[in-house]
C-alpha cells in the first residue's frame, strides 16, 4: 500500500471514529471528540503502518498502564469504602483507563507537532547545536507550564469517574421510595429516588441536589431528616454523577437544567406530592439550585449550603507558587479551555451573585455546614449579601457543639416553613407550570 493511500486510509478511519463520537455517543465538544477518536486512530495507525516497535518500549509501556490500572483501582476500593452505601461500578475502570490514555496520545502528539514545528522553522536560523537544543527545550517548558498543564487541570475538573449506589440502601429499609428517573432539557438521562413522608401523606417535597464526585448515597441521611419531618424528598444524582448519564461537570451551566428536570417530574408525574417544593442544594448542587431557582418560579424555599463550583480557580497546590502574570496567563488558559470544552461560558463569582439577586421573593437560607473553613464561610457572607429579602445566614460555629445539626435542621426547616406561610397567603410569584 502506497504510503499516500495509507495517511488517506488513516483519515477517513479518524474521521469515522469522530463521527461515531459525535453522532453515536452525543459528545458535544472538540476535546471530548479527540480524546475519544485518539484511541482507535492509533491503533488504525499501527494496523495501517505497522511500525517497529522496540521491546524496550514495549515493556515500559505495559509497566505504565498497569500502574495507572493500579492507582485507578486503588482509588475506587478506597472511595467505596470510605462511603456508606456506595458500590464499584466496575465499567468504570475501563472508561477511566480509556480516558487516561488518550491524554497520553493527545499531549504526545501535542509535543511532536511542537518539535517539528520548531524543527522546520529554526534549523536554518540557529546554527550553534547547544543553543538549538536549549531554545527547544524552553519551548517545550512553555508549552508544559502555559499549556500542557492548564489543559491537564481543566480535564481533571470538568470529568470524573462515577460511583454506583447501593440498589435497596439500608438506611431506607424503613421508608416508603421509589426509584425514579428523568430526562433533563438537554437530553441528560438522571436517576433518583422518591422517598415519602414518614409521619403522613403530604403535599411537601425537598429536591436534594448534590454536589459532585459522589452518588446520591452520601446524602440519605439528610434525606432520612426530612421525610421524619413530614416532606417527601426526591434526591437524585446530576449528570456525571452516580446513576445518571454522562462523565463531565459544567460547573453548574448544564446542572442548572438537571434540577428544572426534577421539578418537572414531581409537576407532571406527582402532582399530588408537590404543592410546595422546596430545594436543598450542597456544594456544587447548591450553585446549581441558585441557577435554577433564580430562573424557575416554583420554588417555595431553597436552601445554599456551601454553594461551591461555579468558578475556575487556581489549584491549591499552585497558589502563590507562580509570578503574577503567570499565574493570569495559567489560569486565563485553563478557563479557555473549559470553555471550550463545555461549549459555554462559565457564570464566575459575578454569575451567581447575579443569580442569587434574582431568587427574591423566594426565601433562601445560605448556610456552610459542610466546609466550616474560614474561606468558606466567608464566601457563604458573600453571597448572603448579595441576595434580597426573604434570606437568613446561619454558619455553623468554629468550636464542636454538639448539637450542631440540630441547630442546623432548626434553620434549614424554618426556612421551608417561612415559604409555606408566604405561598398560603398568596404573597408569590407566579409559577409558569400553573
Amino acid at each position: 500500500m502506497g504510503g499516500i493511500l495509507r495517511y488517506i486510509f488513516l483519515i477517513l478511519s479518524s474521521a469515522v471514529w469522530l463521527a461515531v463520537g459525535r453522532f453515536v455517543l452525543k459528545l458535544d465538544s472538540v476535546i471530548d471528540l479527540i480524546h475519544f477518536a485518539s484511541i482507535p486512530s492509533a491503533v488504525g495507525y499501527l494496523f495501517i503502518f505497522k511500525p517497529k516497535i522496540q521491546k524496550n518500549s514495549f515493556i515500559s509501556y505495559s509497566i505504565c498502564f498497569s500502574f495507572i490500572a493500579l492507582i485507578i483501582l486503588i482509588y475506587f476500593l478506597a472511595f467505596a469504602k470510605a462511603i456508606p452505601e456506595v458500590r464499584i461500578n466496575w465499567l468504570e475502570l475501563p472508561i477511566a483507563l480509556y480516558f487516561l490514555t488518550s491524554i497520553y496520545l493527545v499531549l504526545w502528539l501535542l509535543d511532536k507537532f511542537v518539535n517539528s514545528v520548531f524543527f522546520v522553522l529554526f534549523k536554518n536560523l540557529i546554527k550553534n547545536k547547544t543553543v538549538f537544543t536549549a531554545a527547544r527545550l524552553t519551548l517545550r517548558l512553555g508549552v508544559l507550564i502555559f499549556i500542557v498543564a492548564p489543559y491537564l487541570i481543566a480535564l481533571f475538573v470538568t470529568h470524573w469517574v462515577k460511583f454506583a449506589d447501593a440498589e435497596k440502601p439500608v438506611s431506607l429499609k424503613n421508608n416508603e421510595y421509589s426509584q425514579i428517573d428523568f430526562i433533563s432539557s438537554d437530553g441528560a438521562k438522571l436517576k433518583g429516588w422518591l422517598i415519602s413522608s414518614q409521619s403522613h401523606v403530604s403535599d411537601s417535597t425537598v429536591i436534594i441536589v448534590p454536589g459532585r464526585s459522589a452518588a446520591k448515597n452520601l446524602f440519605l441521611p439528610y434525606a432520612k431528616v426530612f421525610s421524619e419531618n413530614g416532606y417527601n424528598v426526591l434526591l437524585f444524582d446530576l449528570r456525571g454523577n452516580g446513576g445518571s448519564s454522562g462523565h463531565k461537570y459544567s460547573f453548574a451551566v448544564n446542572e442548572v437544567n438537571d434540577v428544572t428536570a426534577a421539578v418537572d417530574f414531581l409537576r407532571k408525574d406527582k402532582p399530588q406530592l408537590c404543592n410546595y417544593i422546596f430545594g436543598y442544594g450542597l456544594n456544587e448542587g447548591a450553585a446549581a439550585l441558585i441557577g435554577a431557582a433564580a430562573i424557575d418560579e416554583r420554588f417555595t424555599a431553597i436552601v445554599s449550603d456551601n454553594a461551591t463550583g461555579y468558578e475556575i480557580s487556581m489549584p491549591d497546590w499552585l497558589n502563590d507558587r507562580l509570578p503574577n502574570w503567570a499565574e493570569k496567563s495559567f489560569l486565563q488558559m485553563t478557563k479557555t479551555f473549559v470553555r471550550i470544552d463545555v461549549g459555554r461560558e462559565i457564570w464566575g463569582a459575578e454569575g451567581i451573585y447575579e443569580r442569587i439577586s434574582q431568587i427574591s421573593p423566594c426565601p433562601i437560607l445560605f448556610t456552610n455546614s459542610i466546609k466550616n473553613s474560614k474561606g468558606n464561610r466567608l464566601k457563604t457572607i458573600e453571597m448572603f449579601s448579595k441576595a434580597r429579602e426573604p434570606k437568613n445566614l446561619w454558619l455553623a460555629p468554629l468550636s464542636g457543639n454538639p448539637n450542631v445539626y440540630d441547630i442546623y435542621f432548626f434553620n434549614v426547616l424554618q426556612t421551608f416553613e417561612i415559604g409555606k406561610s408566604k405561598q398560603k397567603i398568596g404573597n408569590w410569584r407566579i409559577s409558569k407550570s400553573n
